[in-house]
């Protein structure tokens, strides 16, 4: 077998890999990579994907695992949201034992989401509590690389997925597993498939799913992203842990970090596809996704180490932007801090803002107000950036005076400085 560079060095269900490239180590933007297999049913068609990660070099261990595992899912559903990385098929995913035993509640949304149990978990009481509770709320659970070790027969009872390395298994040995997994209910999936008469073999044992690269090898999606500050990330998660923490000072924090705003907006969305509400504001994101999952993005971010160091004139900058748009907007001033926001983030991307708006998620009232000027916020907005040019005309012409815009503008400008450096202590 040729090994491909993402694949994983043990086979089974899919391990997830995620490879992270920062554009250097203190930039606040970086580009993301993710890797992808697909896996196939027996009219070869895509069912679901795996995806890949690779740790970074000097990292081993236990950490590296648990920051692999919180890379491959900051960047599925942080960076690229679900839908851009499953084309709307269900993902596997690697969770360590912090995320399988509820010491890290899981940040996703059970839907298209297949929990992996890999085969260094070991199957102890505490771990099948967990596995037991993540499946009464709606996960679906996949045992890995099984070759039905007594110390892992247990997890037979909780699994819906069940991979097998047809490669490293006997022929003898193969047929008592497959046996075994069907007596159990679990669907049978194949992996390491090399050739057809491997598949095809499998496919007469009764597997159900198909996975290798004699049927697709893995691909790779890329996208830069703005990456929250840690020192922020830091303070927001100790804030966290007080009970009587407001709304307001959520918002406060969260919003003076390009990198989380973007999280924060693409996990709102993600959680409400299909709702009648559309995410408009980084306020309603906030609402929908809680204080407990924020922590638990907060952590990952943290965990992920991809967190930049801290660049305080471009996160003062792009938040006294979208102050100004907030002050100036009396009538949607939540939405137009998140649009103010978002432009800012185009910025330090280097992007359009019809590339962010489809990657946050936002709702089609904001979305109009980012990319057109449509509505207030998006007046309000329009009037900043005309500021931020000197162009006094261009802000004649949306019908607010140039001294209201200065005005708000430098209010703004002085109070996100001082965030800014009470956040960061700088």
């Amino acid at each position: 077998m040729t090994a491909d560079p993402l694949q994983h060095v043990a086979s089974g269900v899919p391990h997830p890999r995620v490879s992270t490239v920062a554009d250097s180590p203190d930039d606040l933007v970086r580009t993301v990579r993710v890797g992808r297999q697909a896996i196939f049913d027996a009219n070869r068609q895509v069912s679901s994907f795996q995806l890949l990660f690779r740790a970074r070099e000097g990292i081993s261990g236990m950490l590296a695992g648990e920051q692999a595992t919180s890379q491959v899912i900051a960047s599925t559903f942080g960076t690229f949201g679900l839908d851009v990385i499953s084309d709307g098929r269900p993902v596997f995913i690697n969770f360590t034992r912090a995320f399988l035993t509820g010491v890290i509640p899981l940040p996703v949304e059970p839907e298209n989401v297949i929990v992996e149990v890999v085969d260094q978990q070991v199957a102890d009481h505490e771990l099948m509590l967990g596995l037991d509770e993540l499946r009464a709320a709606g996960y679906r659970i996949a045992v890995g690389n099984y070759r039905g070790e007594p110390a892992r027969s247990g997890l037979l009872e909780v699994a819906d997925f069940v991979g097998i390395d047809v490669m490293a298994v006997p022929s003898l040995h193969l047929v008592g597993l497959v046996g075994a997994v069907r007596a159990a209910g679990a669907t049978l999936l194949a992996t390491n498939i090399e050739d057809e008469p491997t598949f095809a073999h499998c496919e007469s044992l009764g597997f159900e799913l198909f996975q290798g690269t004699h049927l697709g090898k893995p691909a790779v999606v890329e996208r830069r992203t703005l990456s929250p500050s840690q020192l922020i990330c830091v303070r927001l998660l100790n804030e966290l842990g007080d009970p009587d923490l407001s709304m307001n000072r959520i918002e406060q924090m969260v919003g003076s970090d390009p990198g989380l705003t973007l999280r924060m907006l693409r996990t709102a969305n993600s959680a409400t596809s299909g709702a009648k509400h559309e995410v408009t504001s980084l306020r309603q994101a906030m609402v929908l996704v809680g204080p407990r999952k924020l922590r638990s993005w907060v952590v990952l971010t943290l965990l992920e180490g991809a967190a930049t160091k801290n660049r305080s004139d471009d996160l003062w900058n792009v938040l006294a932007r979208a102050q100004t748009c907030q002050r100036l907007a009396t009538h949607t001033p939540e939405m137009a801090f998140t649009v103010g926001l978002l432009s800012g983030a185009a910025e330090l991307l280097g992007t359009d803002v019809t590339t962010v708006a489809d990657g946050s998620g936002i709702g089609a009232e904001a979305r109009t107000a980012l990319i057109e000027g449509g509505g207030e916020a998006g007046r309000a907005l329009t009037a900043v950036l005309a500021h931020e040019r000197q162009d006094v005309d261009g802000i004649e012409r949306t019908g607010l005076a140039a001294f209201d815009v200065s005005r708000a503008y430098l209010e703004s400008l002085s109070a996100s400085i001082s965030l800014v450096h009470d956040l960061t202590g700088e």
